[in-house]
């Protein structure tokens, strides 16, 4: 069986997490690498680097790739990156990721791009957007939202009927009450427990989750 090519884009860590999970699906031909800051011809994982993000568009034609996956782990890089390989190159496709060992309950609906880490849990009538990422043992209850390009790091937990804004990050081991809203490009610390609601572009943590101050739609926070 002649499996579908896919090139990942980034080289870092999460790369390194997104391909094991690739090599448990065996559901694609990984061809290689995208890394503008690694030299083309290295190898990561046994796998080439093929150059940086300006050569995307000719790796795919020269290998006949059609789908793409943008493995960087900071939600505002990993929307501009999607956003400039689109452009680049359109017609590509963002396929979804999920781990053998997830659970994804019925009614879910799941954006291109999306990643679902080993042992996530996805609870029923949820809604994940485009470019999400759920970590290794995080937890999206039932009904819940998660707008495009918003994370939960690993052993990250939410009750049922949760919102959360695009590109926000929710932290290691941070729990989130039912119900509760948290605004876009917004940051939860690690550990927290969030009980209130949290607007865009804030950052907030501790036990009850308490605000630390405002934060730019890209600021680093990993």
């Amino acid at each position: 069986m002649t499996l579908p090519r896919l090139i990942l884009i980034g080289a870092s860590g999460h790369a390194h997490a997104v391909l094991a999970v690739l090599q448990r699906l065996a559901a694609y031909r990984v061809i290689g690498l995208i890394d503008s800051y690694m030299p083309r011809g290295n190898h990561c994982y046994g796998y080439p680097i093929l150059g940086g993000e300006d050569l995307l568009a000719e790796m795919c034609d020269v290998h006949g790739v059609e789908h793409v996956l943008v493995a960087i782990g900071d939600n505002y890089q990993r929307d501009v990156m999607t956003s400039k390989l689109s452009q680049a190159c359109p017609g590509i496709n963002f396929p979804v990721l999920i781990d053998p060992s997830a659970v994804i309950g019925h009614g879910v609906s799941i954006g291109a791009g999306s990643v679902i880490m080993p042992l996530a849990h996805v609870g029923p009538g949820s809604i994940i957007g485009m470019g999400c990422l759920l970590n290794t043992r995080s937890s999206l209850d039932h009904d819940g939202r998660m707008g495009a390009f918003a994370s939960l790091a690993p052993g990250a937990t939410t009750g049922g009927d949760v919102s959360i804004g695009a590109r926000s990050a929710i932290g290691l081991g941070a729990a989130i009450r039912h119900r509760v809203s948290i605004g876009s490009d917004t940051v939860i610390g690690m550990g927290s427990l969030v009980i209130n609601d949290w607007p865009d572009g804030v950052i907030a943590y501790g036990a009850p989750a308490g605000l630390i101050r405002t934060r730019l739609v890209d600021e680093p926070y990993l």
